[in-house]
């Protein structure tokens, strides 16, 4: 049963008298356990809806076209917890004091479908993916991190074997598309082991469509947990020649290069950021894999078009350590060339989180603040794209408000392109908070 939270003026459902507060129990004559079901199951030019109002039960029977929305608002999908203790999870890294929402695992393949988060299918039952093949949630995103069962058990802190391989195989068998993961550990899940995770999932290609491979990341607060060596430069450099032996390989076995490294490791060790095709399909953006590549791409298209918002306009851009160098390398004499424009970059060190903590992505507010308040900030100060939550707050609880506030001048989240930057700056820099006080 899920709740309807709002009712769209003029649909189907108004006309029906279904309100706000009411219940769906089933379409169909089947139990719809959340919205996802229920998109599923009312996809039909026929269709009966068994809805709770009140204390009574009432069917309604429907015509409309197939993909007609009936209108309905349902309740937002409660999110799965994740039952493991993976020895890198980043959870168990965090500092105490954060909000509750920030010490939550999820562990959900719906919210794996529709935003591309991570799942390990541990507490995946087989409704579970037979829910999966009817409902045809593909693509999936799936954290493999070893396939030998020892090291997996190892690396998810789990003590009983969760048959990845067999849910994988019922998955493709059926024509579910999976991406998957491994965080890289030093001498845990590399060499021979990675060797063997590769392995075994090429013979699932292409129903196993790409392999990511992202370095772990480890901060200050790791007390009392698993040892786990950081990723250094060298180690980098080395994962890239033998990762680079092993696409080689798999491209004349697969027709394609099947493993993908993400951006972090060419960026540490100052290597070119790879070309378009060694991305292929750019499968794993948000997992950070061809994402400066694609940015690149992006800027390329837009850089001869740039013109500033306006005359003498001067930009603070924040970055973490790793957004500097691809700045500073990839976009900087581009930027300065731009009429009438001045850009100021600033780096900020990741104290919250530790030095180790090197993507712009994790910045909080108060390193933001601590970072920028003896310096010239010029007009409008621009944050990273992915520092700041769906609601607008930083990891520590800080607003951009907060630090406007400080620092007396206006912020804005970098939108994913200039172009987009100064269409914001254009239409909203004169409502801007600091020029009222």
């Amino acid at each position: 049963m899920v709740a309807i939270i709002g009712v769209e003026e003029n649909s189907i459902a108004e006309e029906l008298g279904i309100r706000a507060g009411d219940h769906i129990i089933a379409v169909n004559g089947r139990e719809v356990e959340d919205a996802l079901d229920f998109r599923f199951h009312s996809a039909a030019e026929e269709i009966e809806l068994l809805v709770q109002k009140g204390s009574d039960q009432i069917i309604f029977e429907i015509e409309k076209e197939y993909d007609e929305n009936l209108g309905l608002q349902l309740e937002d999908l409660t999110m799965r917890s994740c039952g493991n203790r993976c020895v890198f999870c980043f959870v168990f890294q965090n500092p105490k004091g954060l909000r509750k929402t920030l010490y939550f695992k999820d562990e959900d393949y719906r919210f794996s479908f529709l935003y591309g988060h991570y799942v390990t299918l541990t507490n995946s039952t087989q409704a579970d993916l037979d829910r999966i093949v009817e409902q045809r949630l593909t693509p999936l995103y799936v954290s493999v991190h070893a396939t030998e069962p020892q090291l997996r058990k190892t690396l998810l802190g789990i003590n009983f074997d969760d048959h990845l391989l067999e849910k994988i195989d019922f998955l493709i068998r059926h024509g579910i598309e999976l991406n998957c993961q491994i965080v890289l550990c030093p001498e845990l899940n590399d060499g021979e082991q990675l060797d063997r995770t590769i392995a075994d999932l090429k013979t699932r290609y292409p129903g196993v469509r790409s392999i990511a491979v992202v370095p772990v990341g480890l901060t200050d607060h790791r007390k009392n947990l698993f040892p786990i060596k950081p990723v250094s430069e060298s180690y980098a450099l080395q994962t890239i020649t033998e990762v680079d032996q092993r696409r080689k390989k798999l491209k004349e076995e697969l027709g394609s290069s099947f493993v993908y490294l993400s951006d972090e490791f060419y960026i540490r060790t100052g290597l070119p950021i790879p070309p378009n095709d060694y991305y292929e399909g750019f499968y794993q953006l948000e997992n950070g894999v061809g994402l400066t590549r694609d940015f690149l791409n992006r800027f390329q298209e837009e850089k001869n078009m740039l013109r500033a918002p306006r005359e003498g306009l001067e930009l603070s851009l924040l970055t973490g350590v790793l957004g500097q160098k691809v700045l500073k390398k990839y976009f900087w004499p581009d930027l300065e060339a731009i009429p009438g424009l001045k850009f100021r970059l600033h780096r900020v060190t990741n104290k919250f989180y530790g030095s180790g903590i090197t993507i712009s992505g994790l910045l909080v507010g108060q390193d933001i603040y601590e970072a920028l308040k003896d310096q010239k900030l010029g007009d409008v100060i621009v944050l990273p794209p992915r520092c700041l939550n769906d609601d607008g707050i930083f990891l520590d609880d800080w607003q951009p408000a907060d630090l406007e506030q400080k620092l007396g001048k206006p912020i804005v989240r970098f939108p994913g392109s200039f172009t987009e930057l100064f269409k914001t700056i254009e239409s909203y820099e004169t409502s801007f908070s600091y020029h009222s006080r």
